[in-house]
């Protein structure tokens, strides 16, 4: 088989898909496949197109995505960038890379930015990526990475004490992908640089571009000899490259007729929520697969590759399974993955909790002890998809009568008046406090409790430093009883221990933290003010009994410390 090409997708997606997409005996999906399209619905779209528009903005920039637009062809569209890199131009946006028939590749990188000739003197250029989320987080002493505005990109400087974050390599299998196309059309730099501009920003506070070194080992991958080994991005994308064209040449061969087992097998991932050939996909993994019943804390691929080695790949097998006995061969294949001992002892908990229809289910013999105080306060902030928070809600439980109070800002924008908002509720919380020094603060996890710490730090207000001096002594993190006492199948998120097991019930029937931000836009900006107010009452009314879902659960496992359960 020759001529096929995979775009900078491939290597990052699920094998199946290559092996579906070359299978001549597979009907094909009516809907279209393009993994961009899913970037472009979470708004990537609008994130590119304002980052493209300052791209162009460079002096000599040239601009190709007209052509699309105008129906030029691929051909046309390839000549017209080969011109332009021939040509020297410091930006290249929308530009069309010459297809490498031999190593199988077509790629359209949203931009190319100038770089240091080639070794045979030719414009040497860095492809660069536009992704609508962070790929950078703190790492101090670090220097690996550096970083350009967008008015002057071609000019680097190093990041201090930032690291790329690993879980985001997808786009750097992508930008070694272009690197390929780029060396095989003769115009890669001799510096393996690439960009990615997201949704983080330059020491000066601006959007800004990322630039990684593909040929840096950072990336902790598995490895045969050594348990895990750190590899390179350029290393990770070669590797799947090459498993992917394998996949491909086996598909194509099938005619249907004695046809030997496909090279990759179905395993549900989070990619599958999205992808259109979940359609052909699911039929053929058994209803009692791992991967399709264990959706939390999920095994990844190799996980679930060594345990099918091993001749287990029901939720029944793990759970009749001896993990002491698999262990010694099964912790050789997933050193890649840290804790990867206790991930499979979870996973074969939750197995065999499946098996008996278990949902939750108490892991301890001691008591819970979970404190109580005649005053409780129950705590739970509502963000909105930025971050900010606009909703401070607070179950005020007296001698066991309660009374919810919230402190809100339905309005766009946070800054000062985030600030402002959450002084609201600290002043509250201090009055409480000073009238009953005996009060104490539930909250589940510790979200309330570093939103509070961060306006406090960003702010230095008195008002938050002192609710702050108040965590210590007063507030309590419920979900570190439960976290210590009980597992659940599904995991120990509050809506699931509120009603699986303290059998308390949300009025909405579809609450959520995620609803909750998209109830938020539409109280903020509704079409009508009868909408307006309809949404701002259906966050009100989801965030009481998010408080009064953590007092029904502490009260249940009071409940289990008196009854000796």
């Amino acid at each position: 088989m020759g001529g096929f090409v995979l775009d900078a997708y491939a290597a990052r997606s699920c094998p199946v898909k290559t092996f579906h997409t070359f299978d001549p005996t597979v009907a094909k999906p009516e809907e279209p496949i393009d993994e961009s399209l899913r970037e472009s619905f979470q708004g990537g779209s609008d994130f590119r197109d304002e980052v493209l528009a300052r791209l162009v903005e460079t002096p000599g920039a040239v601009d190709l995505r007209g052509l699309h637009a105008a129906g030029a062809s691929w051909e046309e569209r390839e000549e017209a960038c080969l011109a332009a890199m021939a040509a020297r131009a410091p930006v290249v946006v929308g530009g069309v890379l010459p297809l490498d028939l031999d190593g199988h590749r077509s790629g359209r990188p949203d931009a190319l930015v100038r770089g240091a000739d080639t070794a045979a003197g030719t414009p040497g250029y860095h492809p660069l990526k536009v992704k609508p989320y962070r790929v950078r987080e703190k790492q101090m002493g670090a220097t690996t990475l550096s970083w350009s505005p967008l008015e002057d990109v071609g000019r680097r400087a190093v990041l201090p004490d930032q690291r790329y974050r690993v879980y985001r390599e997808g786009a750097l299998l992508e930008l070694a992908h272009h690197w390929r196309l780029l060396e095989s059309c003769g115009f890669a730099s001799g510096e393996p640089v690439a960009a990615v501009v997201g949704d983080d920003r330059g020491p000066d506070g601006a959007p800004a571009a990322t630039w990684v070194d593909l040929s840096h080992k950072f990336i902790r991958t598995y490895s045969r000899t050594a348990g895990h080994k750190l590899r390179s991005a350029f290393e990770r994308y070669d590797h799947e490259h090459r498993f992917r064209v394998h996949v491909a040449e086996q598909a194509a061969a099938r005619t249907g007729v004695d046809d030997p087992p496909p090279v990759v097998r179905p395993i549900r991932v989070k990619e599958c929520e999205w992808c259109s050939w979940w359609q052909v996909c699911r039929p053929r993994i058994d209803d009692d697969d791992l991967s399709l019943r264990i959706s939390k804390a999920p095994l990844d691929v190799r996980e679930l590759q060594t345990l099918l080695g091993l001749g287990i790949s029901t939720v029944a097998q793990l759970a009749e399974a001896d993990v002491d006995a698999l262990l010694p061969r099964y912790l050789p294949h997933t050193g890649h993955r840290d804790r990867a001992e206790q991930r499979l002892r979870q996973a074969a908990t939750r197995a065999r909790m499946l098996a008996r229809g278990v949902e939750l289910e108490r892991v301890s013999v001691d008591a819970i002890g979970v404190p109580r105080s005649a005053v409780e306060v129950d705590l739970d902030i509502e963000t909105s998809d930025d971050g900010t928070v606009y909703l401070w809600g607070a179950l005020l439980t007296v001698d066991g009568e309660s009374s919810y109070h919230e402190f809100s800002r339905f309005e766009a924008g946070g800054g000062c008046r985030e600030v402002q908002l959450a002084e609201q509720f600290a002043d509250w919380l201090a009055g409480v406090v000073s009238r009953h020094p005996e009060a104490l603060v539930f909250h589940y996890s510790d979200y309330e409790t570093v939103h509070l710490r961060r306006l406090a730090e960003r702010s230095g207000s008195g008002v938050l430093l002192a609710a702050c001096d108040l965590i210590h002594d007063h507030f309590v993190d419920l979900f570190s009883f439960v976290r210590d006492n009980f597992v659940g199948v599904d995991g120990l998120g509050l809506k699931i221990v509120a009603t699986r097991g303290a059998g308390f019930a949300w009025r909405d029937e579809e609450p959520g933290g995620l609803a909750s931000q998209t109830w938020f836009a539409e109280a903020v900006a509704g079409g009508t003010a009868e909408q307006r107010d309809a949404a701002r009452r259906r966050v009100l009314q989801y965030n009481e009994d998010d408080v009064r879902a953590t007092l029904a659960v502490r009260r249940w496992l009071t409940g289990l410390d008196e009854a000796g359960a």
